[in-house]
């Protein structure tokens, strides 16, 4: 091998290195935490990867067939009523969990030689990629009309009153503010009162909140409302990032931006797009904590998560390939449990 001599001179008297940056790494992985998908969708833990869980349907803690509740009235001295049919109906429905890994390799020299840490880096990386898996899933249920009542499903321009599609809506218009009530009634109808706005998310993809945060309707409401001005300043919260409140007409927004990579490594360039489908928006229920409470109480989350094994990290060292293999391991079903709490506006965008 031949050099060539140089005399001292600028940027010749050293060799170049990472520590120049201080070390700095340079990466995109996103904290599970972070996920939208954890403000939509309750996290059930499980003992089995399959079994059932049970569905009581609402109807008869609200039958009432007359005004003079004459169906009830016990004169005095005489029988008892004796309704025979006075019980709910129930079902067991099942869930079945699938065993998902999500590996990565890491040669011993590769990993001794690195100034940054490789190994955290790669569980950081495959941690985001099983929280976009799990978002996924949830997306592919949603997008399946099946899992919902019929009228739990509505194209956003045959509601009642409605013109036509929610990024068109005008201030006289108000199509998505009645679009939303009208879905907020619907559950309201078929829980009995149980599910209140208070529980609701409403979830859009970002193209939809980003085209309805520039129709008529929504401009001039937050033109009109007293967060007016902290829109303008770009405050704290989703003004910035879709030009939408946390809250609209008095319904949590959750703003799914979740991106998925469908291209193969080394292709030729990375195929990205966004996991939610754009045009579709749902109103989801999601009482309570994150995790669902145990014991035999009702649940009334829309989608849950029923969860065998929740991400094991583990790491093992084969000394005979002189190489570090790491795995993600995530147990779960998605599931809509609760479809009656669900509400599903297709067509919402020109």
């Amino acid at each position: 091998m031949t050099t060539t001599f140089v005399r001292p001179g600028e940027s010749n008297t050293y060799v170049p290195n990472h520590a120049a940056t201080g070390n700095l790494v340079i990466g995109f992985s996103r904290n599970p935490d972070d996920f939208p998908l954890n403000q939509y969708v309750q996290l059930k833990p499980v003992t089995k990867d399959q079994g059932f869980y049970l569905r009581v349907t609402t109807e008869e803690a609200g039958r009432i067939l007359s005004t003079d509740l004459a169906e009830f009235v016990w004169p005095d001295g005489a029988d008892r009523p004796q309704n025979n049919d006075g019980t709910e109906s129930f079902g067991y429905l099942p869930y079945k969990t699938k065993r998902l890994d999500y590996p990565y390799k890491l040669g011993d020299k590769s990993r001794e030689q690195a100034d940054w840490a490789i190994s955290e880096t790669h569980k950081s990386i495959k941690a985001q990629q099983a929280m976009t898996a799990r978002t996924v899933s949830a997306h592919a249920i949603l997008g399946n009309d099946s899992n919902f009542e019929a009228a739990h499903v509505a194209v956003v321009a045959s509601i009642s009153g409605n013109t036509g599609p929610w990024d068109a809506s005008t201030v006289a218009r108000q199509d998505i503010k009645r679009s939303l009530n009208y879905a907020a009634e619907q559950i309201l109808k078929s829980t009995l009162s149980v599910v209140r706005k208070k529980d609701l998310r409403l979830v859009l993809d970002v193209t939809t909140a980003h085209q309805i945060s520039e129709c008529q309707e929504i401009v001039d409401h937050i033109k009109g409302s007293p967060e007016a001005y902290s829109q303008v300043k770009g405050d704290a919260g989703r003004w910035s990032q879709y030009g939408l409140p946390d809250k609209l007409y008095g319904y949590s927004v959750v703003v799914e931006d979740t991106v998925k990579v469908t291209s193969r490594r080394g292709a030729s360039s990375a195929t990205r797009d966004f996991v939610a489908t754009p045009g579709r928006a749902y109103l989801l229920a999601r009482p309570g904590a994150l995790v669902a409470p145990s014991g035999n109480g009702p649940n009334f989350s829309t989608i849950c998560a029923f969860l065998y094994e929740e991400m094991t990290v583990e790491e093992f060292r084969e000394a005979k390939q002189r190489r570090l293999e790491g795995h993600v391991v995530d147990d779960f079903a998605m599931v809509v449990t609760a479809s009656a709490s669900g509400f599903v506006f297709k067509d919402v965008l020109t």
